[in-house]
């Protein structure tokens, strides 16, 4: 049986930068007191993985654009806010976007999304290693239908399965950004990986449980 792991690891996902245990607190407090230097360093470290959760979630660039800088407006005009104690930085920060995301599909929740195109200011840089012309066509081929598959999800099930498999967050953490529990949170990555593994899994061949190539 294919898993949602092995069909989501054909894909190439760039790293995002390093998580906030690794990030300097000593800088993130100084953003916090009003430092503009550390807040700039703050900003281009989280500014991608905020863009790219509102992006794949709306599939409009100047929207998510929009909703990256709100995000990190709100951190400057009410640093008192982010509880470093309660969650991280970027755990906070997705929250407000969510808050945003979710505000623009209520009011627009008819409108169409735009195909999902990574943009060269905000988009995550892929570097994959040179390969054959059919092995290349072969993983574009599946890297759109991956892309189109989650734009696809319901709003509730895409975010789940962004933030888990894009952002690498916990269950907790996950909890925490979409302000529920973590049964909720389990649910509908169940559900958001069945319908994955059903519109996905004709484009792997398997063994048991080991993914070999694409077809």
């Amino acid at each position: 049986m294919v898993t949602t792991e092995q069909l989501l690891g054909a894909f190439t996902y760039a790293s995002g930068p390093d998580r906030e245990s690794n990030l300097d607190r000593d800088l993130i407090a100084a953003a916090l007191q009003g430092d503009e230097a550390a807040f700039s360093k703050i900003y281009v470290c989280y500014r991608d993985r905020i863009y790219n959760y509102a992006y794949r979630m709306l599939g409009k660039q100047s929207v998510a654009e929009d909703m990256t800088h709100e995000a990190f407006l709100a951190l400057i005009q009410h640093p008192d806010r982010y509880q470093p104690e309660r969650s991280s930085l970027l755990t906070y920060l997705c929250a407000i976007v969510r808050h945003h995301v979710f505000n623009y599909l209520r009011r627009w929740e008819n409108q169409l999304a735009e195909p999902v195109d990574l943009t060269p200011d905000f988009a995550e840089q892929n570097n994959p290693k040179p390969e054959d012309p059919l092995a290349n066509l072969l993983r574009s081929e599946l890297e759109a239908k991956i892309e189109d598959t989650i734009a696809a999800l319901p709003p509730l099930h895409r975010e789940v399965i962004l933030l888990r498999e894009f952002e690498g967050f916990s269950y907790e953490e996950i909890a925490l950004v979409i302000g529920s529990d973590l049964n909720v949170v389990k649910v509908r990555l169940h559900r958001a990986r069945q319908t994955m593994a059903k519109q996905l899994a004709s484009y792997l061949i398997t063994d048991g449980e080991s993914c070999h190539e694409l077809r």
